[in-house]
């Protein structure tokens, strides 16, 4: 096992998430991968979206992550990686790795980013903020897809963070099948689909909440 990634304290099982404690590498070759052709992704990297760039944010995203309180996991055989960020730290000054992925997006990058939040029409109050958890970041290479990976890696994670007392508020999918797999696997529901002219029919971003227990 690599000194890196922590296994974590779970029912023996094959597969199950190791938690990765220091920036590694493939960590952010599997997004960057993974992501080429995401409508999200590309709504705020725009023109000049291409793998090299994904590597670049992606880096700064699991630096900036392991240095604020998230976290980061991954399958033990590196095909798949999911980025968990402390949502009470959108609420505190970025970090130099924010800054940095802020600097990848450029500044029209970052407005658009905090737009799509901002469309999402979320409705989360401060307190709820500083209590909650967000699986920011999910990815499985191109080739290891439809196998299962993420809704293992996906469920798995969504259910230590609440019995550690966390809320999962939402999660913000990239396409309508991504929603269409999340919603009943870890109890979401459709709560906004956000579009913009240059995309078309095509949601730059599908918003899920939690559904009430």
């Amino acid at each position: 096992m690599n000194k890196t990634a922590e296994q974590l304290p779970v029912k023996t099982q094959p597969g199950d998430p190791v938690r990765i404690t220091t920036p590694e590498p493939w960590t952010w070759e599997v997004l960057a991968k993974a992501f080429l052709p995401d409508p999200t992704l590309n709504f705020w990297l725009g023109k000049k979206t291409n793998e090299k760039v994904l590597r670049d944010f992606f880096e700064e995203v699991v630096k900036d992550t392991l240095s604020s309180g998230g976290e980061v996991f991954g399958s033990p055989d590196h095909k798949a990686v999911l980025v968990w960020t402390r949502l009470g730290y959108t609420l505190e000054p970025p970090t130099e790795w924010k800054q940095r992925w802020y600097d990848v997006l450029d500044p029209e990058g970052v407005k658009r980013y905090y737009w799509l939040y901002e469309a999402g029409e979320l409705g989360l109050d401060e307190d709820q903020l500083k209590r909650s958890m967000l699986p920011d970041y999910g990815a499985v290479l191109p080739e290891s897809q439809g196998r299962g990976y993420m809704s293992h890696l996906l469920k798995w994670t969504v259910n230590y963070y609440e019995e550690q007392g966390y809320d999962v508020p939402f999660i913000l999918a990239s396409t309508r099948r991504s929603a269409k797999l999340y919603c009943p696997l870890v109890g979401f529901h459709l709560h906004k689909e956000v579009f913009v002219p240059e995309f078309g029919e095509i949601p730059v971003g599908v918003f899920l909440k939690r559904n009430k227990k």
